[in-house]
């Protein structure tokens, strides 16, 4: 079981974001884009990217996805057409987990996650959001991932 904790927070400001539904190939070929975008603009990522899936639809070939990527630049833009541009990205007091290993093994970090939210009677109020500490860009082999996983949760006690 990955270690769990509480009451973390991640902020990131001046993000590029795009949500819509897509594949798997499909967000890899945005993440492309999205670098593409940012050398013709002259803007440099300053932090890791964050993904997020809000819902998925398997019943195709393909799974569809509707997924956010968020990446963090080095000022501020006015919103192009196919990208939302967030001053900030803060998410507050939610439970935290580092996952290294494979895409494959991901879910068991979801899943001890979800455990601990249940034993501990803490209510969800966010989709895991997926900080990539090591750049998933950088071409090291996919065994090799570093995400901070976070889940934001209702600070109340009910």
């Amino acid at each position: 079981m990955v270690q769990i904790e509480r009451e973390k927070s991640f902020k990131a400001e001046n993000v590029l974001s795009l949500r819509r539904k897509i594949t798997q190939s499909q967000a890899n070929e945005e993440m492309n884009k999205i670098a593409k975008y940012l050398g013709e603009n002259n803007l440099k990522q300053t932090g890791p990217i964050i993904t997020a899936t809000f819902a998925v639809d398997s019943g195709l070939s393909e799974p569809l996805m509707d997924m956010e990527i968020l990446v963090p630049i080095d000022k501020k833009i006015t919103s192009p057409a196919e990208y939302k541009f967030k001053d900030i990205f803060h998410i507050k007091h939610a439970v935290h987990a580092k996952h290294v290993g494979t895409p494959a093994t991901l879910h068991k970090t979801y899943n001890d996650l979800f455990t601990y939210l249940k034993e501990n009677n803490l209510q969800q109020i966010t989709t895991a959001y997926n900080v990539y500490i090591k750049n998933i860009e950088s071409r090291q082999p996919a065994d090799n991932l570093n995400i901070d996983v976070y889940i934001g949760v209702n600070p109340s006690v009910l």
